[in-house]
């Protein structure tokens, strides 16, 4: 079978809560479509108010036999609310772990941009049986109106 990439939580081998999925151990559970619409939590009135950001890992995994070469992420669908920002980056470490949403990983293996189409993330090789870790920021701005179905469309891509 040729290579095939999956998205998968993290945070414990048979970790299904996004909350958790702070680095660590890749999860079984994989994520697609409108599951990435719930990766991050629902933003309550107080962090509306004040702002807030937060972050959640996922692992892209390849599940294939041989290795998927130039593999590429971006965001082909942003959030259509103008107080909802999304920016990710490669862990180029793939070893930590957040302690909480509120903790940003260590700088500089993580560089937060905000990958839309014409501006891909280049994600190294993945090899058949492993993974790369990405990290993912939402900044909600303060004093955000309340917008339903709020999300954004992850696409992942290789040769």
């Amino acid at each position: 079978m040729a290579a095939s990439l999956e998205i998968h939580l993290n945070g414990g081998a048979s970790n299904t809560d996004p909350d958790a999925s702070l680095g660590g151990t890749i999860s079984s559970e994989t994520i697609s479509g409108t599951a990435l619409n719930n990766l991050f939590d629902n933003v309550d009135p107080t962090e509306a108010s004040a702002g807030d950001v937060e972050y959640r890992s996922i692992d892209i995994y390849n599940a294939g036999d041989e290795t998927a070469y130039t593999v590429t992420a971006w965001i082909s669908t942003v959030s259509p609310s103008t107080d909802s920002i999304i920016a990710f980056g490669k862990d180029d470490t793939a070893t930590q772990t957040l302690a909480n949403e509120s903790t940003a990983p260590d700088a500089p293996s993580v560089s937060f941009v905000n990958h839309l189409v014409g501006t891909p993330l280049s994600i190294s090789n993945i090899a058949a049986g492993d993974a790369q870790r990405l990290f993912l920021r939402r900044t909600i701005t303060a004093s955000a109106g309340n917008y339903a179905n709020d999300g954004i469309v992850l696409t992942v891509q290789y040769a």
